[in-house]
């Protein structure tokens, strides 16, 4: 009975030692909408887009208008008009109605496709910078968006700091 408690005493004293002999590890946080927000990339891509797609939006806007104000003329004459005549004028309506809905679920998928395209972009470029980052400053893992993360592990402003001084070198070139 003395050995097996001698025995059991030493594994627990060999467990409990153990992690103070563990190595040590770097470890950082980032949270990566932030990044998605903050960074000069970002902001740029976006700035990007919303040139791209501002003609394509104010043509719609105007057909959306047009539309809603045909609509309302054809109320305000349906006195007026014939039955026929009511009829004919409320399918052009509705066709009309139909083409700028078609036209603005087409913008919106070619914006998304466009918001994605961007967004594989930045973050291609963001990981050879967080590769480079995390190598030169010796981080052992890095994690994304933590529900808690203290301030001696979050990493977010260097990252973005890294970021943007990245892409201006590369807007130098």
């Amino acid at each position: 009975m003395t050995r097996f408690l001698f025995s059991l005493a030493t594994i627990v004293a060999m467990a409990l030692a153990l992690p103070a002999h563990a190595d040590t590890y770097k470890i950082g946080v980032m949270h990566v909408e932030r990044i998605l927000r903050q960074s000069k990339p970002a902001q740029a891509a976006q700035a990007r887009i919303e040139q791209e797609f501002k003609g394509r939006d104010a043509d719609l806007r105007k057909r959306e208008q047009d539309v809603q104000a045909a609509a309302a003329q054809l109320a305000k004459d349906r006195t007026t008009l014939s039955p026929e005549q009511y009829a004919t004028r409320q399918r052009e309506v509705d066709t009309r109605t139909r083409d700028v809905q078609r036209l603005r679920q087409q913008f919106a998928e070619d914006l998304r496709a466009r918001q994605f395209e961007e967004l594989d972009k930045l973050k291609q470029r963001l990981d050879q910078v967080l590769t480079k980052y995390a190598k030169d400053r010796n981080y052992d893992l890095i994690l994304q968006d933590a529900l808690y993360v203290g301030g001696a592990v979050d990493i977010t402003d260097d990252v973005i700091k890294a970021l943007d001084s990245v892409d201006t070198a590369t807007a130098g070139k």
